[in-house]
């Protein structure tokens, strides 16, 4: 398994609804349903427009086929930014929901 930083600073201040209405929109279009991703959370400071997505993949090979050197200028052209990537081995997962550790 992996887990997947993004970070990013936004040129744009979002208001909330604005920023929840973007973050339902790529959810459900991009990210609902996508092969080898177990999970992916929205994180960002309305404050400082910094930004953070944390995805968890099924393995590294796969994290690492997603986000390509196009995908990199992709999120600059949508987002007006530069986004930080960083990969992590992940060999175990607590997940309260389920009640379950997740073992890779």
């Amino acid at each position: 398994m992996a887990t997947v930083l993004i970070h990013y600073q936004s040129p744009e201040n979002f208001d909330h609804d604005t920023l929840i209405k973007i973050m339902e929109e790529s959810a459900n279009n991009t990210f609902r349903g996508m092969e080898h991703l177990y999970n992916k959370q929205f994180c960002y400071d309305i404050k400082t427009g910094k930004g953070m997505s944390v995805y968890w993949w099924d393995s590294l090979d796969n994290a690492r086929a997603y986000f390509t050197a196009e995908w990199e200028i992709y999120f600059e052209k949508k987002f007006g930014c530069k986004a930080q990537i960083e990969y992590y081995d992940t060999p175990l997962t607590l997940d309260n929901r389920m009640d379950d550790i997740v073992y890779d």
